[in-house]
């Protein structure tokens, strides 16, 4: 699982395939979580392929 530092911001909001950049619509799967912290701050994020 990518760093969410090194996902797209599209891919880090859960709009985009964090594989290969492609615009989510339906049918997305969810493939984990990427997990990352900044001191205090949560920066994890939930991360989305293409069906």
């Amino acid at each position: 699982m990518p760093a969410p530092a090194a996902l797209s911001w599209e891919a880090y909001a859960g709009r985009a395939c964090y594989a290969c950049g492609k615009r989510l619509t339906t049918g997305a799967v969810l493939v984990g979580r990427a997990q990352g912290h900044s001191g205090a701050h949560d920066l994890s994020a939930d991360v989305y392929a293409c069906p």
